[in-house]
């Protein structure tokens, strides 16, 4: 079965690799792993361990098993990073955008994300959210309901589903505008058991809304494969979750 890891990032492991390294590295994790595709995230900055969205893009245009989500931040370089990202999405070099919420001290519905959130649905991409652990105040569940209400053609992605408080997912479920990406769950076994009872419940209600992801190098590919795995599901939802739906969301081609 197919496998798109709909939430990647380049290795940080080795502070010192060149971004080749790291993109080797990653093609390397993902052919272990039997994953077929990946969206990479740059960070939000021009300079990172995990590249920015100038670096992922020139890593990446010529690798069909990968797409680009470029971050972006009201607080860096706000208008330089719209033209950046304008640009590349006419180029199609670029198929999400991602805001850092939480990571960062601003709000998902801070009034200059309107800019961001017009362009996406203007590219027909989605727009992804950090959520959950510290600072979740940023994304908080509230705040994405007024968006998606406010918003009704865009298409967000909540990563992590709030982790690890995942029945807050439960709470946007109402609008079909809003999905899930599961990276990160399966990070801590010590509470593995109860992530894999709220994240099936969740695909049990929004079956076509829910992505596989892992937040490599953060946290282990081959860990949330097997999660996906153990949940048991029907091989029709399966495909969904590990694939289909990340094809849907994101407009690749399988």
């Amino acid at each position: 079965m197919m496998i798109i890891d709909a939430h990647v990032h380049l290795p940080v492991e080795e502070a010192s690799d060149s971004l080749q390294q790291k993109k080797d590295k990653l093609l390397q994790e993902m052919k272990k792993n039997q994953v077929d595709k990946c969206i990479v995230i740059s960070d939000s900055y021009f300079e990172s361990t995990i590249g920015s969205m100038d670096d992922c893009v020139k890593l990446f245009k010529e690798t069909q098993s990968v797409y680009v989500v470029g971050g972006i931040s009201p607080l860096v370089a706000f208008k330089t990073q719209i033209e950046k990202l304008k640009d590349y999405l006419d180029k199609k070099l670029v198929v999400g955008i991602k805001l850092f919420t939480g990571h960062e001290e601003f709000y998902l519905t801070d009034e200059s994300l309107r800019e961001v959130y017009e362009l996406a649905i203007q590219y027909n991409v989605p727009v992804l959210f950090h959520s959950g652990w510290d600072h979740s105040q940023y994304s908080d569940a509230k705040l994405v309901a007024e968006v998606a209400r406010q918003y009704p053609q865009l298409k967000l992605i909540c990563c992590h589903c709030f982790y690890p408080e995942i029945e807050k997912c439960q709470l946007l479920v109402e609008y079909s505008n809003v999905y899930f990406d599961i990276s990160s769950v399966a990070e801590d076994e010590t509470i593995l058991e109860d992530m894999e009872v709220k994240i099936k419940k969740l695909i049990e209600v929004v079956p076509g809304r829910v992505l596989f992801g892992s937040d490599y190098s953060g946290c282990s590919q081959k860990a949330h494969i097997k999660f996906v795995r153990k949940l048991e599901l029907s091989v029709g939802v399966e495909k969904k979750v590990l694939y289909g739906n990340a094809i849907q969301v994101y407009s690749i081609r399988g």
